[in-house]
């Protein structure tokens, strides 16, 4: 008999260890195959983004661009400048507002994505601007403005067309997160086959599977649904650290666009655990209808 035990003892252990691990790295899995698959998608990335160009933030943040970059073109006395900039700026604002500037806007997040995948995989190549930061730069014509330009003698005005930059991130900040960005990447697109494995041989390797099934599956609910709080909680303390307004309005979206894609993992997985639950419950119940 204490032979028997012992025989047992073994696959039992290594029943709760598999078990233990497929709970504890389901979170792990589920933000590293986010990171490595979901991540680095420029397409979905664009579209979400697209519609912040109507912000108010972003729009004022265009306007200024604008009103900069033809002030800065020409040489004028303080007080011709100051003049000038009414009519620039309320001119200005009717430019952002028109769809030449959101297809501008839309090519000036694909490249500032690229930068920030480049930035995650440690190129050299990555383009930023002066102060070592990620920037959406935007060309935009200013045809409206050719008058006023030609008057105060810019050369050209007719094709003149600033560039705005509006900077995301430092390059600095996010290269702190390159070593998980480069796991991630390693590893994400197998780690729910490797969470799966082991729950599946946690279960395998019990004495008594039904209930091994429950609790893997009550433990992938859990966390599944502990991660999906702390995304909803850590949104707004995130978002505090990220300067000026502007940049905060476009991490606010990315953010958006990253928490829907976890969620949507998270309900597949908290899926998974109610149909083993269910999978579970239904087999006991056969059981015991044959037992009786």
């Amino acid at each position: 008999m204490a032979r028997q035990r012992s025989g047992r003892t073994g696959p039992s252990f290594l029943s709760g260890l598999c078990g233990l691990l497929a709970v504890l790295l389901l979170p792990v899995a589920l933000v590293g195959f986010w990171a490595s698959v979901m991540l680095t998608r420029t397409d979905v990335f664009v579209d979400e983004l697209r519609p912040v160009v109507s912000k108010p933030q972003v729009q004022e943040a265009l306007t200024d661009g604008i009103v900069d970059g033809v002030l800065g073109a020409v040489q004028l006395q303080p007080a011709v400048e100051k003049t000038l900039e009414v009519p620039i700026r309320a001119e200005a604002a009717t430019i952002v507002a028109s769809p030449q500037v959101a297809s501008a806007w839309a090519t000036g997040i694909k490249a500032v994505h690229s930068q920030f995948i480049d930035v995650m995989k440690g190129r050299g190549n990555t383009e930023l601007d002066a102060q070592g930061r990620v920037a959406v730069r935007l060309t935009i014509p200013v045809p409206a403005l050719t008058s006023t330009l030609e008057q105060a003698g810019v050369r050209g005005a007719g094709s003149f067309a600033p560039v705005v930059t509006i900077p995301v991130a430092k390059a600095s900040d996010l290269q702190k997160a390159q070593q998980a960005y480069r796991i991630a990447d390693a590893w994400g697109p197998w780690a729910p086959v490797v969470v799966a494995a082991l729950g599946l041989l946690a279960i395998f390797l019990a004495r008594r599977w039904r209930t091994a099934t429950t609790l893997v599956a009550l433990g992938w609910i859990v966390t599944s649904l502990a991660l999906a709080l702390v995304v909803m909680v850590a949104r707004e303390p995130l978002l505090r650290r990220v300067d000026p307004a502007v940049a905060r309005t476009i991490a606010d979206a990315a953010y958006g666009l990253a928490a829907r894609n976890l969620y949507y993992e998270i309900a597949i997985a908290v899926g998974v655990g109610v149909v083993m639950l269910v999978l579970s419950a239904v087999s006991l119940a056969f059981g015991r209808r044959r037992a009786a």
